[in-house]
């Protein structure tokens, strides 16, 4: 049902089924990302935080997930929680583009 009002573009309703789905199925990746995403996109990024290290729980090798946390804490001007989230990341994953960005 989520899916179905995110594609009528009704957030409202989209959003209410999502967490319903979430509250049933807390490993769903596909409804842990567009909670997390829709927060984000909302400025909510305390909330969305929560979403994306559940994300990163449910797939540990996913690096995005960490980005996404480091991201948030970025906009949410909080610089030395990114930078340690983009130092735990730049310790596994040196070669990751998108955390050296972040890190410059």
């Amino acid at each position: 049902m989520g899916y179905l009002y995110q594609q009528e573009q009704d957030e409202f309703q989209y959003v209410h089924y999502y967490q319903e789905s979430y509250r049933y199925n807390p490993a769903k990746i596909d409804v842990i990302s567009c909670l997390g995403m829709h927060y984000a996109k909302q400025d909510m990024f305390e909330k969305a935080i929560l979403f994306f290290e559940r994300a990163s729980q449910v797939q540990t090798k996913e690096v995005k997930w960490q980005l996404m946390i480091a991201s948030c804490y970025r906009r949410m001007n909080l610089f030395n929680e990114a930078l340690k989230v983009y130092e735990e990341i730049h310790n596994e994953h040196s070669d990751n583009i998108d955390c050296l960005r972040g890190l410059v």
